[in-house]
């Protein structure tokens, strides 16, 4: 038996994966800035990104001097577990 959706659905749902993506790369954008900042600056970066909807947490971390480093400690024990990106990953 086939089940009926409503247009509306759909929208929704098409519209919650844009509001996603532009999320994501904002999210992605904000980090790369971050990165070159860094650079530019020969400053230690540390930036934290939580969802609320979810509870994920990202991490980006350009730090040579290990400046900020306590805060990932603080972090290990967090569910569910923070992505970490480092200026590698980018």
């Amino acid at each position: 038996m086939a089940i009926a959706t409503s247009g509306k659905t759909h929208v929704a749902r098409s519209e919650r994966k844009l509001a996603r993506q532009k999320r994501d790369r904002r999210k992605k954008s904000l980090m790369k800035k971050a990165y070159e900042y860094s650079k530019m600056c020969n400053a230690d970066i540390w930036v934290g990104i939580q969802i609320r909807e979810s509870g994920h947490v990202f991490i980006f971390s350009a730090d040579a001097s290990n400046f900020w480093s306590f805060v990932g400690s603080q972090l290990g024990s967090y569910y569910p577990t923070p992505f970490h990106k480092t200026e590698r990953d980018l």
